[in-house]
């Protein structure tokens, strides 16, 4: 996952929904949940869904707010997520700034066992303590090498909300595969997460090897390197898929190299 900040609802969304509020024959002021969630849904699909997953592609590069893979195709690859689930608030059901566009979660990945799947097609409406708005949240999102996402526990989050974020990713969104009791990853999702994650790991080692030994792996060599990636996160750019891994072991290897460089200096 990787931070997203969120823009201005859309012009057309924002009135559409004031209609479909204000519509006397919709009684969305009578809906009550979680018993009316039915009629809530039907509310939901009147909202100009095209728009909206424009508006999500443009906001997110082009990728699932969840597992960073590519949205192939904005009408028909993409979900319009509910990041307060519908069944559970209804304010959030015509609101924007309450949507995230993610992939199907290995649903149309064909039949293969086992089917593992991940992001909202797992999630169903469960709800999340991790946040993809929240950049703070965002900066503690950290890869093993085996491609495995884990919080880290040194940027400043209470234990108890690094607990939670792990449990989302492993078992709400079903981001790190199928483990067993120990903790090993059993299977990948049906999206091959864990193995394309792994693949960008091997990459960038690579690359650190390359580099090495050309003597140009410096701190502000990689920082080139960080801002490029970082400038595919700005305007309407396109972002590489899984592009929250690379910066990943980009910076750590940038934070060694810095601290290398600062215990020469107090020798």
């Amino acid at each position: 996952m990787i931070y997203i900040q969120k823009r201005r609802t859309p012009e057309m969304v924002k009135n559409r929904a004031n209609e479909i509020k204000n519509e006397p024959y919709n009684d969305y002021a009578g809906i009550v949940l979680p018993k009316d969630s039915s009629q809530l849904r039907d509310l939901f699909e009147q909202m100009p869904k095209n728009e909206i997953r424009e508006a999500l592609y443009r906001e997110q590069h082009g990728l699932c707010a969840y597992c960073m893979g590519r949205i192939i195709s904005k009408s028909s690859g993409m979900k319009i997520e509910h990041y307060k689930a519908l069944s559970r608030n209804k304010e959030g059901a015509l609101d924007y700034q309450n949507y995230l566009g993610v992939c199907y979660g290995g649903e149309k990945e064909g039949d293969e066992k086992p089917h593992v799947l991940c992001c909202d097609a797992v999630r169903k409406d469960r709800e999340l303590n991790i946040n993809p708005w929240d950049k703070r949240q965002m900066e503690a999102i950290a890869y093993h090498k085996n491609g495995e996402i884990f919080i880290r526990t040194d940027k400043g989050l209470d234990p108890g909300l690094i607990k939670n974020m792990q449990k989302d990713v492993d078992e709400v969104l079903g981001l790190n595969g199928v483990k067993s009791e120990d903790g090993r990853i059993l299977y990948d999702t049906a999206s091959k997460l864990v193995a394309s994650r792994r693949s960008i790991c091997d990459s960038v080692h690579s690359q650190f090897e390359r580099w090495d030994k050309k003597k140009c792996l410096t701190v502000d060599f990689l920082q080139e390197k960080i801002n490029k990636l970082e400038k595919m996160l700005e305007g309407d750019h396109e972002a590489e898929p899984y592009i929250g891994v690379r910066l990943y072991f980009y910076k750590r290897k940038q934070e060694k190299l810095r601290r290398r460089l600062d215990d020469k200096k107090h020798r």
